[in-house]
């Protein structure tokens, strides 16, 4: 069967009832609709008794498909079963899909990934073993597998002691609490950016850097944090926010490098 987009099928279930059945007919998604007289459904009752859970099955197997090639094969799969628990059904069992399935699948997938952006990107196993890196007081014990992910991620997980922000940051940010002019603040976090992108470039590679550098801009990471300042004069709390902003592009680089992992 060809691979229908979630989006069929999200554009029909917003439109529809939340009890609406779905199905898959013609590479499309289509309301599941019942014949209008008595006689009709009868017949079309004894008629869909030799099919009906077969279509129900191509169905799901559809919709789990789709949501498996949108956020990939781990999340997916989540995402599908929370669906088919919310409807009373387990993963398993043979059922009628419905928009509420829809939906409900969609927006688990979506809440999940925005909580944890690495969670359509890695196993389970690999979050549990990104997780546990990132936490130097787990004393959990790994499986054999496990242990050797963590190695290569700690292998280059690890910041380097010097960072040289010092010698990028403007003078009266490292002097006290003095009102900076905004095209510095900008400044400095652009020299911020290609100063620790710089040291990833070399401990992991090029590419690595390249691709946190775009990502970080493209999420304007900057501006959101500098957004959380209490006083947007205040040079100390701009040298913390830069410190974050040093901490977000680490942590950026590291989801590349556990990508590159996979």
């Amino acid at each position: 069967m060809t691979s229908v987009s979630l989006s069929n099928f999200q554009n029909i279930a917003t439109d529809t009832a939340s009890s609406q059945k779905l199905t898959v007919e013609g590479g499309d998604v289509q309301p599941r609709l019942a014949s209008t007289s008595v006689k009709g459904r009868f017949v079309s009752w004894l008629a869909l008794q030799g099919n009906l859970d077969s279509q129900k099955a191509a169905d799901q197997g559809a919709f789990r498909t789709a949501l498996q090639d949108k956020y990939g094969a781990t999340l997916g799969t989540q995402a599908y079963e929370k669906a088919c628990n919310a409807c009373g059904f387990s993963a398993g069992q043979n059922h009628s899909l419905t928009s509420r399935q829809v939906v409900t699948g969609v927006h688990y997938a979506d809440e999940k990934l925005n909580s944890d952006p690495l969670a359509a990107l890695i196993s389970e196993h690999e979050v549990t073993a990104a997780k546990y890196a990132t936490s130097s007081s787990n004393d959990t014990v790994l499986d054999e597998d496990t242990a050797a992910f963590v190695s290569k991620v700690d292998a280059k997980a690890a910041e380097p002691e010097n960072h040289d922000i010092a010698s990028v940051l403007p003078a009266n940010l490292l002097e006290g609490d003095f009102s900076v002019p905004d095209n510095e603040v900008r400044q400095a976090a652009v020299d911020t950016l290609d100063v620790i992108t710089q040291f990833i470039s070399e401990k992991y590679t090029p590419e690595i850097a390249e691709a946190v550098e775009g990502r970080i801009v493209e999420a304007e990471v900057f501006d959101k944090l500098l957004a959380e300042q209490l006083d947007p004069n205040n040079s100390v709390e701009l040298r913390e926010t830069i410190s974050l902003f040093i901490d977000e592009i680490w942590l950026e680089a590291k989801r590349a490098h556990i990508e590159t992992l996979l």
